[in-house]
């Protein structure tokens, strides 16, 4: 327990010093930008991440899980995953593209040129879930703050000398390489055995095992992944077709504010879900997922009803009279994002049960159900209908789909959760006289 709460703190640290200085960051550039610039590299990088489930393969769950449970089969999982990314990176960058080349102006066509090659870096950079895995948060948290300093300055910098547009992109390329490249040779210097033995395996046959392995598994986590980044992407996207980039910069600006608070309850899980996947007792696991859930809302609750009572302010505060309209979805977007952070830990839970297929499927419907009720609502509503659409698709994968998988395996603790307060309580005051 005493672990978990260090490594969770270590996590908090780090996300909230994201947090902190993306928002700032955030407030700087939008205002500078406005809403149609702001909208436009929102618009772009959403594009983006339509493509790169089809690169990931959901392997960032396999190797978590792998990494957690067998160390040293982890490690060699992770070298034959950059291998099989690298391939696939190249072909769906060529598709986009030539994407661009057809339907974007030159400007654009440029920005998307940067931000393909930022995100080489980001798919390459599986050492960050090793060390999460190995609850080595620390490491992470020093090297992500130093490349968000550098980002933030960059920013400001570009803001201050009046860039154009695809210098922000430029930065974004810095954000992803440089902790790429740091963590890579962290992680080559203190493995030199590891991988001296990894080099010997990794012959043709153990590659080839490796790459089918990926395939195998990651294949439903696919659909799974791509159906996430459709129905959290969507609006959008269509928001941009339906309304213009300009619409879409003032939804992005309501949701990086709302989605800002979910570090707390994201670390937690990450730390807290490592040490369910090495739970041998199902009965214990249970009741560590049902105690996780209580926690999550609790945190939770207090800064959704923040949201709901201060939203002019909030968003006058970071963005200025240009993003007002904002300020009419926040209270949404914040319940959207308390949705999306007990679906993510609802998500671990179900593949840690082995429900790759369950989670394909219900993502797949998902997805369907949020393209069509955005089709339906941004028309009708705007902005304001392209949030109640996310809204309702996660409600409706949190509750009602969730309920499916093994009679409410995952459904059953989420609802009582409150059960868990004794047992919460025991472990506090536990932790308590071993800290004394």
């Amino acid at each position: 327990m005493k672990e978990i709460i260090f490594n969770s703190l270590w996590v908090i640290l780090e996300k909230s010093c994201f947090a902190i200085a993306g928002i700032i960051s955030a407030m700087y550039v939008a205002r500078y930008l406005g809403p149609e610039n702001f909208g436009t590299l929102s618009y772009l990088l959403s594009i983006m991440a339509l493509v790169t489930p089809f690169i990931q393969l959901g392997s960032d769950n396999v190797l978590f899980n792998r990494i957690a449970k067998k160390p040293a089969s982890g490690i060699a999982l992770m070298a034959a995953s950059q291998r099989l990314k690298l391939v696939l990176y190249i072909v769906f960058s060529i598709g986009l593209l030539l994407w661009a080349k057809h339907t974007l102006p030159l400007e654009q066509q440029k920005v998307m040129i940067v931000l393909i090659v930022a995100n080489f870096f980001t798919l390459q950079d599986i050492y960050k879930l090793y060390y999460d895995a190995t609850l080595a948060s620390k490491t992470n948290l020093i090297i992500n703050n130093v490349s968000l300093i550098i980002f933030v300055c960059i920013n400001l910098a570009w803001v201050h000398y009046q860039f154009s547009l695809i210098w922000f992109a430029f930065s974004i390329v810095v954000r992803s390489f440089v902790p790429y490249l740091w963590r890579r040779i962290l992680f080559n210097r203190t493995q030199q055995k590891a991988r001296g033995v990894l080099k010997k395996q990794l012959k043709f046959k153990y590659f080839d095992f490796y790459n089918m392995y990926l395939l195998k598994v990651g294949m439903p986590l696919l659909i799974s992944s791509l159906s996430i980044v459709i129905y959290t992407r969507i609006d959008q996207i269509l928001l941009g077709k339906f309304l213009g980039f300009g619409a879409v910069g003032i939804y992005n600006a309501a949701t990086t504010i709302s989605q800002g608070w979910v570090i707390v309850p994201m670390a937690l899980i990450t730390s807290y879900m490592t040490v369910i996947a090495a739970e041998r007792d199902s009965g214990r696991s249970i009741e560590r997922v049902r105690s996780l859930y209580l926690i999550i809302m609790l945190i939770s609750l207090p800064v959704v009803l923040i949201f709901s009572l201060f939203s002019n302010k909030i968003i006058y505060l970071v963005y200025g009279i240009r993003f007002a309209d904002a300020a009419d979805i926040l209270w949404i977007c914040a319940l959207t994002s308390l949705c999306s952070v007990l679906g993510t830990l609802s998500y671990r839970v179900i593949l840690l049960n082995s429900g790759y297929h369950f989670v394909s499927i219900k993502m797949a419907v998902i997805a369907l159900l949020n393209v069509g009720l955005n089709y339906f609502f941004i028309p009708q509503y705007g902005i304001k209908g392209a949030a109640l659409s996310t809204l309702t698709a996660e409600m409706v994968s949190l509750i009602f789909l969730n309920a499916l998988f093994k009679k409410g395996l995952v459904t059953y603790p989420l609802f009582c959760a409150y059960k868990s307060v004794p047992l919460l309580i025991n472990e506090v005051r536990s932790y308590v006289k071993s800290a004394r």
